[in-house]
C-alpha cells in the first residue's frame, strides 16, 4: 500500500519514510503541503496521509481540508479521500502550548482518522506507526451482540409521547438529539467501510 509522509524537516521525512518501509508500506514524501497536494493531485493509489501538524505555509489541518476537495475516479466511480493522519511531538497530557492544542483538537473534529503523537526513540515511533495502522486497517473485529431492539422501543415510546404532549419545545431539542447521535453513527459506518476496502 502506498503512503503519504508530509514534513518540512527534511532529515523527520527521510526517518519516518524508512520506518513505514521496514513495516512494508511504498513510501512518497513530499516537504511541504503544497507538494502533498501535487502528489496526491497526480497520484490516486496514495490511501494513507501522514502529515506534520505544524508547518508554515499549508499546516496540517488545512492541508487535510483541501484533500477531502480533491476529486479522484475510477472506472467503478469517485474514490474516497485518503485516510489522513496528523503527526505531533505534543503529547496528550500537554496543554502548554494553546494554539497547537486547539489546532489538533479542531483536527479531530473535522474527521482526521487520527494522531501520531512522535517520539524522538526511533524504535518507540516505529511502533507507534505500526500500531496505528494495524489498528486502523485491521479487520473489523466481531463485536459481542448488542441489544438494540429494547432501546429502539424506548425511542419510539418518547416521540409517541411528545407528539401526544403536543410539546414542540421538547419535539425540537429530541430531535436535535437524534441528529447528532445520527452523525456519530454515520461517522463510524463511513470510516468502519474505509477500514474494510483499506484491509
Amino acid at each position: 500500500m502506498r503512503v503519504l509522509v508530509v514534513d518540512e524537516v527534511g532529515y523527520t521525512c527521510y526517518v519516518h519514510t524508512r520506518l513505514l518501509e521496514e513495516l512494508g508500506y511504498e513510501v512518497v514524501c513530499a516537504s511541504s503541503g503544497f507538494e502533498a497536494l501535487t502528489i496526491l493531485e497526480q497520484d490516486s493509489e496514495i490511501r494513507i496521509v501522514f502529515s506534520e501538524l505544524v508547518m508554515r505555509e499549508l499546516d496540517g489541518l488545512d492541508l487535510f481540508l483541501k484533500v477531502q476537495k480533491q476529486e479522484h475516479y475510477t472506472d467503478d466511480g469517485q474514490l474516497e479521500a485518503p485516510m489522513f493522519f496528523v503527526m505531533t511531538t505534543l503529547q496528550p497530557a500537554d496543554k502548554s502550548q494553546t494554539r497547537l492544542v486547539e489546532r489538533l483538537e479542531l483536527a479531530k473534529k473535522l474527521g482526521i482518522t487520527g494522531v501520531i503523537y512522535k517520539s524522538r526513540d526511533r524504535e518507540e515511533l516505529k511502533t507507534v506507526f505500526s500500531e496505528t495502522l494495524r489498528t486502523t486497517l485491521g479487520e473489523l473485529s466481531e463485536a459481542a451482540p448488542i441489544d438494540i431492539c429494547t432501546p429502539a422501543e424506548t425511542l419510539c415510546e418518547v416521540v409517541k409521547d411528545i407528539i401526544e404532549a403536543k410539546n414542540l419545545e421538547a419535539a425540537e431539542e429530541f430531535y436535535n438529539l437524534i441528529i447528532a447521535q445520527s452523525e456519530y453513527l454515520e461517522f463510524f459506518i463511513t470510516s468502519s467501510q474505509k477500514r474494510a476496502e483499506l484491509a
